[in-house]
């Protein structure tokens, strides 16, 4: 592999904005993604992005900015999930299911009946990876820094809230609303992404790569700096691909961080056979 072959994409803006961009929602989706696997919350991820494409069209209709409508309508409906979870005790898998359903055919009904709509409603739904553009690049690295600003101040007060939350609430921390951070910050991540990459693409980022961290450690800071790495890994394998074969670029980035999932799980079952041989031979020695 020639250095040749490793620099010819980046002679075009259009690709260094794409591997700019993926990479910094790569690592946006870490950050947040680990709380979401090792929570069980994927759900609510996937939930998220479907409401947000609601938004997406709902703001369209109005003739806001599509980012405006979209972080409105699901830190609303996330919000007000939380509440109900925390207050009627409804569950979060039911309601998400009825809501992010019904507001994606909501979303997909709207699009179809405006007349001055001219884009494709798969676009959304897959992205538009190499149409990456510089605002939209600002707007992502602003919300990687925002976030991992809030992180930083209220890393642990997070992870106690989220993982014991009877603790915490013994503790006094205000643990409906760390929880609703948590949400507002998974929405903003969702919301500043899916415009560049898609629903698709978003989803895979968020939980794939930190689903794939999580089989090698489950301590939460270095779960958080490999899914990092991995979803980098990912796209920018993605990205080869898809420029020298002629293919599509979200879906590729998706199979890559699906090819690392399946490593990931051999490799695992590679040294539990190992073990397992090791100390059957330890056994039998003795």
């Amino acid at each position: 592999m020639s250095i040749e072959w490793l620099l010819e994409p980046f002679q075009y803006g259009f690709m260094i904005r794409a591997f700019v961009g993926t990479s910094l929602i790569a690592v946006l989706a870490a950050m947040i993604g680990v709380f979401i696997v090792l929570k069980g919350l994927s759900f609510i991820g996937d939930a998220i992005a479907h409401i947000s494409f609601a938004g997406i069209a709902l703001a369209l209709l109005l003739g806001w900015h599509p980012s405006l409508g979209a972080f409105l309508l699901a830190s609303g409906t996330a919000v007000g999930i939380t509440v109900l979870n925390r207050t009627a005790k409804v569950r979060y898998d039911t309601a998400l299911a009825i809501v992010f359903t019904g507001a994606f055919a909501a979303g997909v009904i709207i699009l179809a009946r405006m007349p001055s709509f001219g884009g494709d409603i798969s676009a959304l739904l897959l992205g538009s990876v190499l149409g990456i553009r510089p605002q939209e690049l600002w707007l992502i690295g602003g919300a990687v820094v925002m976030i991992g600003l809030i992180l930083w101040l209220a890393y642990h007060h997070l992870v106690f809230a989220v993982f014991d939350p009877t603790g915490a609430e013994a503790a006094g921390l205000p643990v409906v609303g760390l929880n609703m951070l948590l949400t507002l910050m998974l929405s903003t991540a969702v919301v500043v992404s899916i415009q560049s990459v898609g629903v698709v693409l978003v989803m895979a980022l968020l939980i794939t790569p930190a689903a794939t961290a999580g089989i090698f450690t489950r301590r939460l800071g270095r779960m958080m700096v490999l899914a990092g790495a991995l979803g980098m890994a990912a796209t920018w394998a993605g990205l080869y691909l898809a420029y020298y074969y002629s293919l599509p670029p979200g879906a590729t980035i998706v199979i890559m961080a699906t090819i690392e999932f399946g490593a990931a799980l051999g490799i695992r079952q590679i040294k539990r056979r190992l073990k397992a041989g090791f100390a059957y031979g330890t056994r039998s020695g003795s």
